[in-house]
């Protein structure tokens, strides 16, 4: 009996992270690496103002804590931040802008929120250490049937992490490789 106690206890392994928010989530930790939205949450006078006032309107802050990219990376050098209103302020758009291509991080949808992938593309999946997981595929609308082109197709993702009444849904229009270097670069905002 003492056996399967101890074997359970080293199936089961709960890990307790901060939630950007401050408060202490206890999750079970499946393999991966740490997330980085996990790190101290970025101060709000660090925070792109533009992602601040559509976070602030937004009807649902109070479950889907402001994540956002530091930056767009080397393919988006100086890239600018702005913001959309979203449906009755019902949730949180926010893009970063280049010259080279835009991402978009959006906290409106339900955790239930899956990828639209269209049947003919390959969909992928990223899981971290505290349960957060990410499925994402080139974006359904944007290429003919049979185009598929890590490089160049626009890719979209659909990012869940526990504790969080959101999925975060994440656009990236420079492909595969820069869609997953974003998801380096996401940081939740100090409330």
């Amino acid at each position: 009996m003492i056996a399967a106690v101890v074997i359970a206890a080293a199936v089961t392994v709960l890990a307790v992270a901060r939630d950007g928010g401050g408060s202490e989530v206890a999750s079970s930790a499946p393999d991966g690496p740490l997330p980085p939205w996990r790190a101290p949450a970025v101060a709000r006078s660090a925070v792109p103002p533009a992602y601040l006032a559509a976070w602030d309107r937004a009807r649902n802050r109070a479950g889907c804590t402001l994540l956002f990219p530091l930056d767009g990376g080397p393919a988006m050098p100086a890239a600018t931040a702005s913001e959309q209103k979203t449906p009755n302020d019902n949730g949180w758009d926010i893009f970063l802008t280049s010259g080279a291509g835009t991402v978009e991080v959006l906290g409106l949808f339900g955790p239930a929120t899956r990828v639209n992938a269209a049947p003919d593309t390959p969909t992928f999946t990223k899981s971290w250490a505290d349960g957060s997981a990410v499925r994402y595929a080139a974006e359904v609308g944007n290429a003919a049937p049979g185009t598929f082109d890590p490089d160049s197709s626009a890719f979209e993702g659909v990012l869940t992490v526990p504790g969080r009444s959101c999925a975060y849904r994440i656009y990236d229009s420079l492909g595969k490789a820069h869609l997953e270097a974003i998801f380096d670069r996401l940081r939740f905002a100090a409330r």
